[in-house]
């Protein structure tokens, strides 16, 4: 029995003789019920309130320990350091065949390249703009490289920052790793051909990030190290002694950003490095994307000393192209055609060294034995092989954070630039791969 019925009783009870011992009619009686109705309203009130304000002091209470529990454990996150922490990951799982290896891989999505088939991603937002933002990228079982990219960003104001680390290469319209949101991450299982041979990985250096016009237009720009893992031992030889140094490639790489409106951007990027190795390349991309409808493009084209098949330097210019449509809100169709164009002192790109016998690239005129068939007056290698790529696929939303996607994908090069397992060379590679991807 609540503390209010309790009051109530023992208020009756104490009436009844009091009007029992004054009760001399009905009419009196009558009077007299009145009065005690009267009097047991008012007791009624007084009750009540006495009662809401008793629980109103347990309510008060109650939320004074919880707010006392959350403000501790706000202050042990922020001990910690995991105030403002975010963790997210995409894991792939996939399954590709292609008829020159002629051999099922199960393994990750052969459009990152890495070797890995998750990745894990730390990041520290600052709070209100303030203090330092850095992001770890991390690649469970990469053969090259666990570490993806390990930043810092510190601003100086709501529109410029300093930025530096190991940071990703930023060219082109693709992403890096797939995402189950699709405007986080490369909707096809494959990169384009300009992603795979034609660019750079990734700098390692410092420099700045800008905004203007409200968030219309940015610019980012790095000085370091350009793909430093790739640059080549050089000699260095003396009268004394012959020393072999690990010079880095010191360059510069800047993309700068317009944002048209809320459907469509136009980016351009470039990046230029020597010392070691001597590159220029430039890229231009955009996408517009409404309803169901998503196109992309890009457009690149570079040089690098002596980085043809004969020796020479390198040329090379490309397009590619991505159209998406989407025939439920959960399927969506896609198409991409990509061509490279590496005529140039029988061939050479950026990320093609001649040793590779998976991208098409190499010299135009080879047999179907691999024999060069025709040599400048030097005795080298004259002409390079055009790549072009036609890739068809699907992905469908199995949920938020779920996709599953299927594609084809025909590599054609104009020379006999693929070689299959028994050593026969041909022009054309088909490649067939599915994968399921979950992002967190």
């Amino acid at each position: 029995m609540s503390f209010q019925r309790k009051l109530l009783v023992v208020a009756l009870a104490s009436a009844m003789p009091w009007m029992s011992a004054h009760a001399q009619s009905a009419d009196d009686l009558k009077k007299e019920i009145e009065a005690l109705k009267a009097q047991l309203q008012m007791l009624t009130q007084k009750v009540e309130a006495m009662g809401a304000k008793t629980d109103n002091i347990e309510f008060v209470q109650q939320v004074n320990r919880i707010e006392q529990k959350q403000e501790l454990a706000a202050d042990e996150q922020e001990k910690a350091g995991f105030k403002g922490l975010k963790v997210n990951g995409t894991i792939e799982a996939a399954l590709s065949y292609n008829d020159m290896k002629r051999d099922h891989v199960f393994s990750a999505s052969s459009g990152a390249a890495l070797g890995e088939n998750a990745m894990l991603q730390f990041t520290k937002e600052s709070q209100d703009g303030e203090g330092v933002d850095w992001t770890l990228r991390l690649l469970p079982g990469s053969s090259s490289s666990p570490v993806h990219e390990a930043s810092i960003s510190i601003p100086l104001s709501k529109e410029h920052r300093i930025i530096g680390g190991l940071i990703p290469d930023y060219q082109g319209y693709e992403f890096v790793f797939s995402n189950a949101n699709p405007t986080l991450g490369s909707q096809l299982i494959s990169h384009n051909a300009l992603w795979e041979v034609a660019g750079p990985t990734n700098y390692a250096g410092l420099g700045m990030s800008h905004t203007f016009n409200n968030g219309a237009y940015a610019l980012k720009w790095i000085v370091g190290n350009i793909d430093p893992a790739v640059d080549p031992v050089v000699s260095t030889n003396t009268a004394t002694s012959a020393n072999n140094s690990g010079v880095r490639s010191v360059g510069f790489a800047a993309r700068g950003d317009w944002f048209i409106n809320e459907y469509a951007y136009v980016g351009l990027s470039v990046a230029h490095g020597s010392v070691n190795r001597n590159f220029t390349i430039a890229a231009l991309d955009g996408g517009f994307t409404r309803g169901d409808w998503a196109f992309s493009g890009q457009l690149s084209s570079g040089t690098q000393r002596n980085a043809a098949s004969n020796g020479d330097d390198a040329l090379w210019t490309g397009i590619s192209g991505l159209v998406g449509y989407k025939l439920t809100p959960r399927l969506q169709l896609l198409a991409r055609a990509d061509f490279v164009e590496n005529r140039k002192n029988g061939g050479g790109t950026y990320a093609y060294n001649g040793s590779s016998t998976d991208l098409g690239l190499g010299p135009e005129n080879l047999d179907n034995t691999g024999t060069v068939q025709e040599l400048d007056a030097n005795g080298l290698k004259s002409t390079g092989a055009n790549i072009t790529r036609l890739t068809l696929g699907t992905n469908y939303q199995i949920n938020a954070n779920t996709q599953w996607k299927t594609e084809y994908r025909l590599d054609q090069s104009s020379g006999y630039n693929f070689v299959d397992l028994d050593g026969v060379y041909s022009k054309t590679k088909n490649t067939f791969a599915t994968s399921v991807v979950l992002s967190f």
